[in-house]
């Protein structure tokens, strides 16, 4: 009995550290997040890179809408670009005068025409909201809708 006990123990063991080995492994190959985003694809930051795609719709909300305990409120950006490349919005370190500054990147984990961001929503919400693709200014977002 002691023996057919210690043989289960030795088995589930192994097994939980094949499973550790086997989750560890794809931390390796699974990409870094930051702030819900993914980090920058290194080759799209060289000459390379697509070229800025046509914003074709820019919308902003921020989500009061009730929910089952105290999540946080947010504020999403959402925008439709003309590519087939996968793209993704990144804040600047910009003024908080000037509204908010999204850069957009080629990369990430997004859905080919549709990139996403997300934040806790600022008080008072960004008069506008500013996005850039290596520096030039694609679309600009002047109304932040409210949705309850």
């Amino acid at each position: 009995m002691v023996q057919a006990l210690d043989r289960l123990v030795a088995m589930r063991a192994g097994a939980a550290l094949a499973s550790l080995g086997i989750l560890a492994g794809c931390q390796c190959f699974w990409p870094h997040t930051v702030n819900g985003q993914s980090e920058p694809d290194p080759v799209a930051e060289t000459e390379t890179a697509p070229a800025c795609p046509a914003v074709t719709s820019a919308k902003a909300w921020v989500n009061r809408m009730p929910t089952i305990g105290s999540e946080p409120t947010k504020m999403i950006v959402m925008l439709r670009v003309d590519s087939k490349e996968s793209w993704f919005l990144t804040p600047l370190d910009m003024p908080a005068a000037t509204g908010l500054t999204l850069d957009l990147k080629p990369g990430g984990a997004g859905v080919p025409g549709s990139v996403g961001y997300r934040q806790m929503a600022a008080a008072p919400l960004p008069a506008r909201i500013r996005i850039l693709c290596r520096g030039s200014e694609v679309a600009t977002i002047k109304d932040v809708m409210l949705v309850q």
